[in-house]
């Protein structure tokens, strides 16, 4: 399956939780056309020596009539759109995505005394907090595997664990001020969902405050709505591991550990024993945020998750 590299740059900007790096558009009527800049201030990589770095300033420039990468520079040097898509998936799960996990820390409460009050609650809560655990302090435990079997460099396992720096700037920088994103309500089907949706869960979470006692509606928003739809996009938007160059000269380690996410992290877990969705939950207030979602955009509504549960990786038969 070959790859559009213009057209995947696009949607990496505009249908994933990296829209929040929306800076601003040129003015109506533009001789350089709708071009929308995403823009990532002291952006973490890791370079072809598995070194971590910061750069000043990720930009990226994207036309939003055509939906199709204009340019980008990683500080002074200019980069193609294959080279871009490597920066921007490494960026969503080494820095972007990891957001969303730890926000989610006080969107949960796993006291034993909400077992009969809000057991349904209690029950992702707790799964959130081991799948954060999971994710965070597990993951760099692989590398020796990986690099074993091939999938990855040695140079991933230096003592400085360069991916968890990344998480870890990730995590630091916060989250970038973004009001001016619905701007790209008629542009993103994913930022038009989510402006409506987090009013209503905001409406709906303040009806039903009572079932959730010391518990952040905001970060519960992230640790749900926007986690469990990060995920459902990143997997159907990349649709095809191969397209990002583990070849490239600048950035080719990066896409190795961004091949190893994208097969192995970012699909739904199969089997589960309990359910996860706000569909279908029975519980009054996921109900009714999912009645109202489903409105506006059925499919996103059908992948909104209770929990963070998106981790798994099949360790005996990543190689094949």
């Amino acid at each position: 399956m070959d790859c559009d590299y213009e057209a995947m740059c696009a949607t990496l900007c505009l249908e994933q939780t990296q829209a929040v790096h929306y800076y601003a558009r040129t003015p109506e009527g533009s001789s350089l056309g709708n071009i929308a800049g995403f823009f990532f201030a002291n952006f973490a990589y890791v370079d072809n020596d598995c070194n971590y770095q910061v750069a000043d300033l990720f930009a990226v420039d994207i036309d939003l009539d055509t939906k199709r990468f204009v340019k980008a520079k990683l500080d002074d040097i200019n980069i193609n759109a294959k080279e871009t898509l490597i920066l921007l998936w490494f960026n969503t799960i080494a820095a972007q995505h990891v957001k969303l996990h730890a926000m989610a820390n006080w969107g949960v409460n796993v006291d034993e005394a909400l077992a009969d009050v809000n057991p349904f609650f209690r029950q992702s809560s707790v799964v959130t907090v081991l799948y954060n655990y999971f994710g965070y302090t597990s993951f760099n435990g692989f590398f020796e595997t990986w690099a074993k079997e091939g999938l990855v460099s040695p140079g991933w396992m230096k003592p400085e664990r360069p991916l968890v720096q990344a998480f870890n700037h990730g995590i630091k920088a916060n989250v970038w001020q973004h009001s001016q994103i619905v701007e790209l309500v008629k542009y993103s089907e994913f930022v038009n969902f989510v402006v409506q949706v987090r009013a209503i869960f905001t409406a709906e979470f303040q009806k039903h405050k009572d079932l959730f006692p010391g518990t952040d509606g905001e970060a519960m928003f992230v640790g749900t709505v926007l986690h469990s739809l990060d995920h459902s996009l990143m997997d159907w938007n990349l649709k095809d591991p191969l397209w990002l160059d583990v070849d490239d000269p600048r950035f080719g380690k990066m896409a190795e550990v961004g091949r190893v996410v994208k097969v192995g992290f970012v699909s739904d877990v199969p089997g589960l024993y309990f359910h996860k969705r706000f569909k279908g939950s029975g519980h009054p207030f996921y109900e009714a945020v999912y009645k109202k979602a489903a409105k506006i955009n059925k499919k996103l509504a059908d992948n909104m998750d209770t929990c963070i549960i998106n981790w798994e990786c099949d360790l005996e038969n990543s190689a094949a």
